[in-house]
């Protein structure tokens, strides 16, 4: 890649090109050191990435997940029923495939029903509440989003601990994600039949074998040079296009931060400092900042500073509701909204907002009675 289209992707990429400034910033006020850096990367957390992009991005072309929508809806059906299958796809598949790639695969299969079913009505508040759910359903598993599996990592948490803290919320922010369907279009509509082709099960086991193996890795029953083993070669055997379908945006951007975060470890005052002012306020501030850079930045900055792993991973995950830039995933279904006829940008960005803030302010209650 040339200097020139460097510029221009980073242009087009604040958030990559922000993360790289700060790595390059903070990297002037230590000593070089090679060892240093590469010790501030977590290559597990990167890799394991790697393997579950891969593997998800190959389910996603087998065509699995279209099926599974092709098998449950033919004939009449309500336009409310539709939008509720396609917002909980979304709240129970970003449980395993992340919230991005949840998103990814059932907002612009969502988009594409509504309109052949005219029911448009439906675009705004069902893309908007799949993207509510693809964030908190996420929530619930190390592996629904990139904040909780470093998180998991960092702290070397057990799995029965870690959904001891997210269970409650996922648990009360599905019920009123339910309750809000009620307030969908509900009227009858007709799909049509589907003639669809066969699904190649030759394909599609060898890359669910895959995924449990990291599974396992996640659960700390399969290393990671062993998992690394079997799956890059597995991917390269059954199509290493596979390869070219990985988010390295996402990799580069965790890059980044840990070497600007490796890097503002080594300065005296941050080793000590910022911790003092975190202590007994990192539900709030990680709330708060992921508010303006993200909660994926937020999360790996203020690890280093704190060991209260339960407000931190709440306040993550709770931070990625309320503006568009809180949780990146967010950016993703917006942009597919856009690509539509109908996209109005002003009224979805308005419910948007409405709809985060109170779903974010129905849990702030329930965080301050219950925990």
């Amino acid at each position: 890649m040339s200097v020139t289209s460097c510029r221009q992707y980073l242009r087009h990429n604040p958030d990559l090109a922000a993360a790289l400034v700060f790595a390059l910033a903070a990297s002037c006020f230590v000593p070089f050191s090679p060892a240093a850096l590469l010790g501030s990367i977590n290559l597990p957390l990167l890799g394991l990435l790697f393997c579950l992009m891969s593997i998800v991005a190959g389910l996603r072309q087998s065509g699995l997940f279209a099926a599974l929508y092709q098998h449950l809806f033919q004939g009449e059906t309500s336009s409310r029923t539709l939008g509720r299958f396609f917002i909980f796809s979304c709240f129970f598949s970003s449980m395993l495939i992340t919230n991005d790639v949840a998103l990814i695969i059932f907002v612009p299969l969502a988009i594409l029903v509504l309109t052949e079913v005219r029911a448009i009505r439906l675009l705004i508040p069902v893309v908007i509440w799949q993207t509510i759910a693809a964030n908190m359903g996420s929530m619930l598993t190390p592996i629904g989003n990139p904040q909780n599996l470093f998180i998991y990592s960092y702290y070397g948490l057990s799995l029965p601990d870690f959904l001891r803290i997210t269970f409650p919320i996922v648990l009360i922010s599905g019920g009123i994600i339910y309750l809000a369907t009620f307030f969908l279009q509900d009227k009858p509509v007709t799909i049509a039949a589907q003639t669809g082709e066969h699904l190649d099960w030759h394909r599609i086991l060898p890359l669910l074998l895959l995924f449990t193996f990291c599974l396992l890795n996640v659960l700390r029953l399969l290393p990671f040079p062993a998992l690394m083993l079997l799956v890059v070669p597995a991917i390269a055997f059954l199509d290493r296009q596979l390869f070219r379908e990985v988010d390295y945006k996402l990799l580069l951007l965790f890059t980044f931060l840990f070497l600007g975060v490796g890097s503002l470890a080594r300065i005296p005052y941050l080793q000590t400092g910022p911790a003092e002012l975190l202590t007994g306020h990192e539900f709030w501030v990680s709330l708060l900042l992921s508010q303006v850079i993200s909660n994926v930045p937020t999360t790996v900055m203020l690890t280093q500073y704190t060991t209260a792993s339960a407000p931190l991973l709440l306040g993550v995950n709770l931070g990625g509701l309320g503006t568009i830039i809180a949780s990146m995933a967010s950016v993703i279904s917006f942009k597919a909204y856009q690509g539509t006829r109908f996209h109005k940008t002003g009224p979805y960005l308005s419910l948007f907002t409405l709809a985060n803030l109170g779903l974010l302010a129905i849990l702030l209650v329930y965080y301050y009675l219950c925990l």
